[in-house]
C-alpha cells in the first residue's frame, strides 16, 4: 500500500463518525453537482480567501480557516473580522487533515482544487465547491450563500454593494474612462495584473479601464517585468502592492522606487500612484475586499484633486 493510499485509510476511518447528519438539504456545486449539506450548519471550515470573506459577510464565523496566499495568519485585509475564534489548519492549497477532522466539521467550503484533495474531504464532511477560477465573486458569493442557507442576507448584501458602487461612480464622475495600472511586486520585480482579474473587475465597474499595454488572459498577472520594461506600468493612475507586508517583495520595491526609469514614468511624475494591500488587490477577493478595493480607488482618486 502505498504513502497515499495509507493516509487515505486512516482519515476515512477517522472521519466516519463525522459525517452523519440530519436535516439535510441539497445544492449544487461550481460544477454542477449536487451535494447534501446540513440545513443549518454549525460547524464551517473555510479553505480559501475568498469563502472565508464570504463566510463573514454572511454573518458565519468558520470554525477552521487557511492561511491567505503568500502571508503567515488569515488573509491580512480580514483580520480585523476574525476574531479569536477560528482555528488556522495550514495554508492555502495545503491544509492539515488531521487538524481538519479534530474540528469535526459538518460543511467544508473550498474553491476549485485537486480532484484528490476533493475526494478526501468529501469524506469528512460535506464539500462545496464554491467557485471555479476566474469566475465572477458575486457568483461565488450568491453559491456560498446558498450552501449556507444565508440567501436573504446574500441578497441585502449585494443590494448593498450596487449602492456603493454607484456612490462611487458619481464621486469619481470626471474620471471615468481614465485608465489604471494594477501592479504586484514579487521579489523578482513587478507583474502588472490581468484584465478579468478580481481587483480589475472592481475597478471597470467603478468606471475605469486598465491600460491597452496591460492586455492578456489565461493568468493572473504578467511575467516579472524587468527595469527596463517599467514604462509598461504607466497609466492615468497606479496602485503597487505586495503580498506579505514585509519581506523581500518589499525590499525589492523600495529599492526600484528610486531608480532613475521608475521616477520617468508619467503616473509617478504627476504623484498619481498609491500602495495598496496585495493579500486583497493582486489575490482572490470576495465582497469586503471588493469594497475595499472600492474605498482605495475612491480615497486615490480624489486625494489628486
Amino acid at each position: 500500500m502505498t504513502l497515499f493510499s495509507s493516509l487515505v485509510a486512516s482519515i476515512l476511518m477517522l472521519a466516519a463518525p463525522l459525517v452523519q447528519a440530519a436535516d439535510l438539504r441539497q445544492v449544487t456545486d461550481a460544477f454542477g453537482n449536487t451535494v447534501q449539506v446540513p440545513a443549518k450548519p454549525q460547524r464551517v471550515v473555510v479553505l480559501s480567501e475568498i469563502d472565508l470573506d464570504n463566510a463573514l459577510t454572511l454573518g458565519v464565523t468558520p470554525v477552521g480557516a487557511l492561511n491567505g496566499r503568500g502571508q503567515p495568519s488569515l488573509p491580512r485585509y480580514l483580520l480585523d473580522k476574525v476574531g479569536n475564534d477560528i482555528e488556522v489548519i495550514g495554508d492555502l492549497d495545503s491544509p492539515n487533515l488531521e487538524a481538519l477532522i479534530a474540528l469535526a466539521p459538518d460543511l467544508i467550503l473550498i474553491g476549485q482544487t485537486r480532484p484528490e484533495l476533493l475526494a478526501l474531504l468529501g469524506e469528512i464532511a460535506p464539500t462545496v465547491v464554491t467557485g471555479k477560477w476566474g469566475e465572477p465573486w458575486q457568483d461565488i458569493f450568491r453559491r456560498t450563500a446558498h450552501s449556507l442557507n444565508r440567501d436573504q442576507e446574500g441578497a441585502a448584501f449585494l443590494q448593498h454593494y450596487t449602492e456603493r458602487l454607484t456612490q462611487a461612480r458619481s464621486t469619481l464622475a470626471k474620471q471615468q474612462g481614465q485608465s489604471i495600472s494594477i501592479v504586484r511586486w514579487n521579489p523578482k520585480g513587478p507583474s502588472f495584473m490581468y484584465p478579468g482579474t478580481f481587483a480589475s473587475s472592481v475597478v471597470e465597474s467603478m468606471g475605469l479601464v486598465r491600460p491597452a499595454q496591460q492586455q492578456g488572459k489565461d493568468a493572473p498577472h504578467s511575467p516579472p517585468l524587468s527595469l527596463e520594461s517599467l514604462n509598461l506600468l504607466d497609466a492615468d493612475w497606479l496602485v503597487i502592492g505586495t503580498l506579505s507586508a514585509t519581506g523581500d517583495a518589499v525590499d525589492a520595491m523600495k529599492q526600484a522606487e528610486q531608480t532613475p526609469a521608475f521616477q520617468q514614468l508619467g503616473v509617478i511624475k504627476t504623484k498619481r500612484f498609491g500602495v495598496v494591500d496585495g493579500s486583497l488587490w493582486t489575490s482572490s477577493g470576495g465582497p469586503q475586499a471588493a469594497l475595499k478595493v472600492i474605498d482605495d480607488v475612491e480615497q486615490l482618486l480624489t486625494a489628486a484633486r
